[in-house]
């Protein structure tokens, strides 16, 4: 009787010891899920380190004076702020835009005139360039599309006389437009319309004299480029001749020989050239 109960009691030690195990394994268990979960939920609170850069409050337009309002301070990732960008609105208060700024993009010191440069157009012309104006007028204008900021081509017509031909060349590509009439910035249409047709390019000294003897001796008109397309592209000229025909002219029959030349025969039909047919037909 006595075995008995010693069996039983070592039993229930056993089960107790296992059970008291078992609790505590699974008491851990619980605990690291428990310390996981509070590690993410502090991550996900916790606050994401930024940076303070400086931004456009609305689109700044290239020439103008950029005030106080013009600006405003935003909190970014680190990981996507450019090193060149300004962070304070004292370095930019007061400068010029070199080009037009769109609204929240970063001011970049290579965006911004030199701050010794002054304001208004002499400030946005890069060194060892010059500002030039040409009259626009007609087709030259492109329509009233061109606006500072684009790229165009100036062709040059050169009128003929009795021993040359008229002749058209482009003499600049992918000039940059600093102005449009008086304005420095895109405008309304209203505005386009009340203004003297002009357009003024930044071009270098040499280019400034040739373009300066084009408009004494020719006419000049502009062609508006893409933006992004800025590549030279070689180019031929054209010439009165070469206009219908190319180097196929010689080979054309004159637009004066196509009329039709007539001869009567003795049988009463009549030869009929056009050019280099020849046709007959009776006539009652």
């Amino acid at each position: 009787m006595a075995r008995r109960q010693t069996g039983g009691r070592l039993r229930a030690f056993a089960f107790l010891a296992v059970s008291f195990i078992a609790a505590g394994i699974a008491a851990g268990l619980i605990y690291g899920v428990v310390q996981s979960y509070s590690q993410e939920l502090t991550d996900v609170t916790r606050k994401e380190e930024t940076a303070q850069v400086m931004v456009a409050a609305k689109s700044l337009p290239q020439g103008r004076t950029i005030t106080d309002e013009d600006l405003i301070l935003k909190e970014l990732p680190p990981d996507y702020v450019p090193n060149a960008v300004l962070r304070e609105k004292t370095e930019a208060i007061g400068r010029v835009p070199r080009e037009r700024i769109l609204l929240d993009e970063f001011i970049r010191e290579e965006r911004l005139a030199d701050p010794e440069a002054g304001i208004g157009l002499n400030a946005i012309i890069p060194r060892g360039m010059r500002a030039i104006s040409i009259n626009i007028l007609g087709g030259s204008a492109v329509s009233g599309f061109l606006n500072p900021g684009n790229y165009v081509d100036v062709l040059v017509t050169v009128l003929g006389d009795e021993n040359h031909d008229a002749q058209t060349n482009t003499l600049l590509q992918a000039v940059t437009v600093l102005a449009v009439d008086a304005r420095m910035s895109t405008g309304s249409a209203e505005a386009k319309g009340k203004q003297k047709p002009s357009v003024t390019l930044a071009v270098t000294p040499d280019q400034a004299e040739q373009i300066t003897h084009a408009m004494s001796q020719s006419t000049i008109a502009l062609t508006l480029r893409n933006d992004i397309d800025v590549t030279e592209v070689e180019t031929h000229g054209a010439m009165v001749k070469n206009l219908l025909g190319g180097e196929d002219e010689e080979k054309r029959i004159p637009i004066t020989q196509w009329k039709a030349k007539t001869s009567q025969s003795q049988d009463g039909s009549l030869l009929i050239i056009k050019g280099s047919a020849e046709s007959r037909e009776k006539v009652k």
